[in-house]
Formats: structure tokens, sequence, C-alpha cells
């Protein structure tokens, strides 16, 4: 988000019903809607992207394959003002003890 926003990227992280939703928001030019889903494929660009903008369209790819990996989704949207959310919806797992009982 950061590369790509004009200037400004917001994260909230908050729990609800048994799961982790964790967003990020940037105001940079956004995600046409159509596109919304693409942008997850490997080695997909948004159109206009130059060579010079760097990247080859793979992060966004290695990001759902992670976050389905451990259970979750991920999805972008638009943004009310302009910009895009990324949402990442995970299980959450409850917390692992590390004391040990005697």
């Amino acid at each position: 988000a950061r590369r790509h926003a004009a200037g400004r990227a917001t994260v909230t992280l908050r729990q609800s019903s048994g799961r982790v939703v964790l967003t990020v928001c940037d105001n940079g030019p956004g995600v046409p809607a159509e596109l919304r889903e693409r942008i997850f494929e490997p080695f997909y660009r948004l159109p206009g992207a130059t060579e010079r903008d760097g990247g080859v369209g793979l992060g966004l790819a290695l990001v759902q394959s992670i976050v389905q990996r451990h259970g979750g989704t991920v999805r972008c949207e638009g943004h009310a003002a302009s910009g895009a959310c990324f949402v990442v919806n995970l299980p959450q797992y409850p917390s692992v003890s590390t004391s040990k009982s005697a």
C-alpha cells in the first residue's frame, strides 16, 4: 500500500466473532471494482502499470496464499473517499500457554 498510495495508509485491527480482521486502507488511485478479484492472480498488474513502478504482480498473490493457508480470506474494497482497502480475515486461535505445569 505504501508504494502505491499517494500519501497515507491507515491500519486497523479488530476482533469479531472469533475472527481477527486486519484492514489496510490508503488514499491512492484505488482499484476499479471489476478488477478487485483479478489483482490477487499471480503476475497480474493493473492496466497502466509500468516496469519503472516496480513489482511483477506477485505480492498480493502471496498475501492471498499465506492468508488462505491460515484459514482466512483477503479481499479488496473501495474506500469511501478514494483509494482502496485490503481486508484480511483470520480465525482467532486461543493463546498458547508457555508455562509448564508441575
